[in-house]
């Protein structure tokens, strides 16, 4: 009896010191414009688990589980039974998933040179096609932002802003901006995986809610955008009328 609570004390404290349980989720912690300092991407776990739950099917929690860094750090003697709770978390946090979640993901960026008079910049590597891959052992995934030309130009009414962004641009010589992107999951195709830069991947549609700028190797954000999902659903409206 006293083996079985010692046991299950220290499952339950290599749960609870897991970096899993601290930080693997969007919820809370993720939600974006809660905090000033700059918001850890996505696991590539939960962006997996995602798309199952999107495309209406169940993935191997198992498989999940075995390559969690909980179940790799266990000692031998204790994994099984932390392969029973890492299945567990894991099955219960699938069951929690929504498309009202935001996902959060990184990218180096280049700016033109700020406007003054039109006040703002341009993002130079936005293009049509762009998308932000995630590797989760052998299968790839494809965030594919809609509209993100439209997210293009960057509005920095302040040319005090302006400039402080500009120098942060130039201080580190050949280092890129980080853009940190707050996206809403729209929906994913699961029937075949799409070709993209000669790499198959599952594709992850979304809609830009919000873009934020940040020095590079820095937790200081130096300008955020306001959320525009509102207006942009207005000019969807706008723009069905006519048609």
């Amino acid at each position: 009896m006293k083996k079985a609570v010692c046991l299950g004390i220290i499952v339950l404290i290599f749960c609870l010191a897991a970096p899993w349980a601290r930080t693997a989720w969007p919820q809370g912690s993720l939600a974006y414009g809660a905090q000033e300092k700059k918001p850890e991407p996505t696991d590539p776990v939960y962006i997996t688990m995602l798309f199952f739950k999107l495309a209406g099917k169940v993935p191997d929690f198992e498989f999940l589980a075995r390559n969690t860094q909980e179940y790799r750090d266990a000692p031998q003697t204790y994994k099984p039974e932390v392969l029973d709770q890492q299945i567990l978390d894991l099955k219960s946090n699938y069951s929690l998933i929504t498309q009202q979640e935001p996902l959060v993901v990184e990218t180096p960026v280049k700016l033109s040179k700020y406007s003054v008079v039109n006040k703002g910049f341009f993002v130079e590597n936005f293009r049509e096609d762009t998308f932000f891959p995630v590797k989760y052992h052998n299968q790839a995934y494809a965030i594919v932002p809609q509209g993100i030309m439209d997210k293009q130009w960057l509005k920095v009414t302040d040319p005090a802003v302006g400039k402080t962004i500009e120098d942060a641009a130039m201080k580190d010589e050949g280092k890129s901006l980080t853009m940190v992107l707050t996206l809403i999951p729209k929906y994913v195709d699961g029937s075949e995986p799409a070709v993209m830069d000669d790499e198959y991947y599952w594709l992850i549609s979304v809609d830009v809610k919000s873009m934020a700028l940040y020095a590079p190797d820095s937790p200081d954000r130096l300008w955020q955008s306001e959320d525009t999902s509102a207006e942009d659903a207005r000019r969807r409206k706008l723009l069905n009328l006519r048609q």
